[in-house]
């Protein structure tokens, strides 16, 4: 009884699998298949990723020692306190950055002054401070903006000859 139930379910089972799309797949179809998946794979490995950097349980000079060591050879978003959103915002901006091709760390440092509606950004590159500013939560849709054309002037400033090499608008 047991094989008459195999004998029905394969046959069953194989008119369905002849009536999916997967049946009429050509040579063709898996070799476009692969190309695609090649291409995403090369794409995926060519994006550099945004290096991050806990320092929010350190003092503030050891987070300012962190982020110019993360930022020797990259451009480096300091973010000193915030809410979420607004500490989201500015690794949007670093993911934008690093898409673009642009070596970038992330750095979260402690909160300087314990209001959590606003955050105090600075963009190191070679190891040096370049930009700064304060942002309240009110103005969190700009800090992504602000944040990215900071970290390109800082990459353009400290590393001409990199900047070369890529093509930035």
């Amino acid at each position: 009884m047991a094989s008459l139930a195999k004998m029905a379910f394969g046959a069953i089972a194989g008119t369905a699998m002849m009536a999916t799309p997967l049946a009429t797949a050509t040579a063709e179809d898996a070799a476009n298949s692969n190309a695609q998946v090649t291409q995403v794979a090369a794409t995926a490995a060519v994006t550099p990723q945004v290096q991050f950097v806990n320092a929010m349980d350190r003092t503030e000079n050891d987070a300012r020692i962190l982020a110019a060591a993360a930022s020797t050879d990259k451009v480096a978003i300091v973010v000193w306190g915030g809410n979420r959103a607004i500490q989201q915002e500015a690794f949007f901006a670093a993911r934008d950055l690093a898409g673009a091709g642009i070596p970038t760390a992330f750095v979260l440092a402690p909160d300087g002054n314990g209001i959590e509606a606003d955050a105090y950004l600075e963009i190191y590159a070679a190891s040096t401070p370049r930009r700064d500013g304060t942002i309240a939560n009110n103005g969190a849709e700009r800090i992504r903006q602000v944040t990215r054309d900071g970290g390109l002037a800082a990459y353009r400033e400290a590393f001409p000859t990199q900047v070369a090499q890529l093509s930035l608008n």
